[in-house]
């Protein structure tokens, strides 16, 4: 029956709403104590976090490892200026684990140290060795190229007319540690020579394919057969040892262009009244000059072969005329002797006249005068291994040495007197100390000196008392 007022029809409205309102009280909470339910159920699940099937820790939220990793390769990929990738596998595995306590500072602090940091690059290989590291876009022509230019010389009197590397270089994709990348500059220099560079090390080595992205999410236990972790890269060496410094043969060929003296000939005219160990010098030789050009082929700077290809004359020689006289040198020596160094000298302990020394030897000062011991005419005064500055002098019966000298002040043909002062006191040759190595020796019969031994040596002191 409908109410027959508006009064009637407004009170049972409210009764009606007043039974309606606990039920919505009631449903409210119900929705408040399941919220709250579920909520507590979804903070035991966490992520553990793996890296190569080893489990370092745990996190409530898997963006507090994605963001830390992505943030340290990028900054890393700043310092060295290349991609950086990570070096080992993440994985984050959710699980149900209730009242497990996070971990998210040590977690990070554990992938900085232990994670690894690998960029994409080419290894050289060469003859199938692996050398060296370099940049992923490295191209091989570059590389060639550079080692070739690297031993080729364009300056002065030489040029290269080839270079070629004679090695079988390739590229190989890889991923190793930024720090092993070398430069196409460093390559070269490092390949061109052994004192530069940086060799590579197997153990830095990985590989070239990475299969799917880092992270992998799984939901279950460790156990769980989609629970791969990271797989290996088609590249892999063997870590056990170093890989073997390798460098690249390279071959020129160069032509190089010098100047060569030309010896001048010497002509000889001969003049009866002259002795045999006088001549004149009646025009000054002098040398010509050629132009000679030669192909070098090198193996990595070090020449392997010379030919000569080509020669000029620059400039012809001068031929030299000389006098030389053929008349016997004089028998001018009395035969008597004196003591050759001025002002004394005393002889040496054991270095008097004997079977194994032929002479004597006077100790003196330094500098101090050297006396020709009798007149005659000075048939040597140069410069020997052993004696050092040395003079011979022919007295007709005899002949006299005066061995070790500082300065030698006769020439070859002089004619001395007895006494004349003829050099100084020295220590030249094979000699412990200052002093004049002093020997008079009989001729033979010939006039000539035609050998060190050929005349026999004789005891200095039978002639005077020192």
């Amino acid at each position: 029956m409908e109410p027959k007022s508006v009064f009637e029809r407004a009170k049972l409205s409210l009764e009606a709403k007043n039974i309606r309102a606990p039920h919505y009280m009631l449903i409210a909470l119900i929705c408040v104590i399941t919220s709250l339910a579920v909520l507590e159920y979804s903070s035991n699940y966490v992520y553990v976090v793996m890296i190569d099937d080893r489990e370092i820790g745990v996190v409530q939220d898997a963006s507090d490892v994605e963001l830390f990793v992505d943030d340290l390769t990028e900054r890393c990929g700043e310092l060295y200026g290349m991609h950086i990738k990570p070096g080992k596998k993440i994985a984050l595995i959710k699980e149900f684990r209730p009242e497990s306590e996070t971990q998210t500072e040590t977690v990070q602090q554990t992938i900085r140290s232990s994670l690894g940091l690998l960029t994409d690059a080419k290894i050289l290989l060469i003859n199938g060795t692996p050398a060296l590291a370099l940049p992923e876009d490295c191209e091989l022509d570059l590389l060639i190229t550079s080692l070739a230019a690297a031993y080729s010389r364009n300056q002065g009197n030489v040029t290269t007319l080839e270079s070629i590397v004679t090695d079988e270089l390739t590229l190989e994709s890889a991923r190793v540690e930024p720090s092993e990348v070398s430069t196409v500059e460093e390559a070269v220099a490092y390949l061109a020579s052994s004192n530069s560079g940086k060799p590579m090390q197997a153990s830095s080595l990985t590989g070239t394919t990475n299969r799917g992205s880092f992270f992998s999410r799984y939901s279950g236990n460790l156990s769980s057969p989609t629970h791969s972790g990271f797989i290996p890269n088609e590249y892999v060496q063997d870590t056990s040892q170093s890989i073997e410094p390798a460098f690249v043969n390279v071959r020129t060929l160069e032509e190089l262009t010098v100047r060569e003296p030309i010896p001048f000939a010497t002509e000889v005219e001969y003049d009866e009244e002259m002795w045999i160990v006088q001549k004149d010098v009646l025009e000054e030789g002098r040398d010509g000059t050629k132009e000679i050009t030669y192909h070098i082929t090198r193996e990595s700077g070090v020449e392997v072969a010379r030919s000569k290809v080509g020669e000029k004359v620059v400039e012809e020689p001068v031929t030299q005329l000389e006098v030389h006289g053929t008349a016997q040198v004089p028998n001018i020596g009395s035969g008597r002797f004196i003591w050759p160094v001025e002002d004394g000298g005393e002889i040496t302990p054991g270095r008097g006249f004997s079977e194994w020394h032929t002479g004597i030897d006077i100790a003196a000062d330094l500098g101090r005068n050297i006396l020709a011991a009798d007149s005659g005419v000075v048939w040597f005064s140069g410069r020997g291994g052993s004696q050092g500055n040395y003079i011979i002098i022919y007295h007709g019966s005899y002949w006299t040495l005066y061995l070790h000298n500082e300065v030698n002040l006769v020439n070859k043909g002089d004619q001395v007197e007895k006494g004349e002062v003829i050099g100084r006191v020295g220590s030249t040759g094979r000699s412990s100390g200052p002093h004049l190595h002093f020997e008079i020796r009989m001729d033979d019969g010939t006039g000539e000196w035609l050998g060190y031994y050929q005349h026999k040596p004789i005891d200095p002191l039978r002639f005077f008392n020192p």
